[in-house]
């Protein structure tokens, strides 16, 4: 069967073209990739996150927390689509245009690996028992989001968070999470994670978006 095909884009993030994903990867393309984070704050006023185990056979971050939901921009797919239709597959849950905010965009170039990564969050407050597994996710945590903006940015060693497991997914189980959870990711990668986090804390404190976190465009 043929290869998926993927949106490919320029330094400035608007998208030139498509090419099977085998190919583009080959050929040092830039592909399209989105993230979408969710957060929320409680009653009680107090933010919360939620987080993902990756799972898929193959996967090089397999075992590594990540965000919800996240892959592929698909030929003719605007990255705000791909956003709604990953975050749809990979929790369960389709979100309405009012619950997915842009965040921010950022270029992700190491290993011969060209991207440009799109970056929403899911303002819905989600709870573990509404997430549904696919082969993708082995687990989701939920977590403070201060305490996770804080372990990745390595001004603590641990936290601790409630995750429900795919393979005992009636029940939630307490979780201390460390740097290992996130080990495997380049440098690269946990810049964005991090700008992520950040990003996410000003949405929540201030209800807009601060677009200085992201670093600007090239070219």
């Amino acid at each position: 069967m043929p290869d998926e095909l993927i949106a490919l884009f320029d330094e400035q993030g608007q998208s030139i073209g498509a090419k099977e994903r085998t190919a583009a990867y080959r050929d040092g393309d830039r592909v399209g990739l989105v993230f979408v984070w969710a957060a929320w704050r409680t009653s009680a006023g107090v933010a919360r996150t939620l987080l993902q185990t990756r799972s898929r056979p193959g996967d090089p971050y397999l075992g590594s927390l990540d965000a919800p939901a996240g892959g592929h921009i698909r030929a003719g797919e605007t990255p705000t689509a791909a956003a709604h239709r990953e975050f749809a597959e990979e929790v369960g849950i389709a979100l309405t245009p009012a619950e997915l905010v842009f965040l921010g965009q950022q270029p992700l170039q190491y290993t011969g690996r060209s991207a440009m990564q799109f970056f929403y969050l899911c303002t819905r407050p989600i709870s573990l028992g509404e997430t549904v597994f696919n082969e993708e996710v082995g687990a989701f945590v939920e977590v403070g989001l201060d305490d996770f903006d804080a372990l990745v940015c390595g001004r603590v060693a641990s936290i601790q968070g409630q995750a429900r497991y795919k393979e005992s997914p009636n029940e939630t189980r307490p979780r201390e999470i460390t740097p290992a959870a996130f080990a495997a990711y380049s440098e690269p990668i946990m810049d964005a994670i991090r700008r992520s986090a950040s990003a996410i804390c000003v949405y929540l404190d201030t209800g807009q978006i601060n677009a200085t976190i992201w670093p600007p465009a090239t070219g």
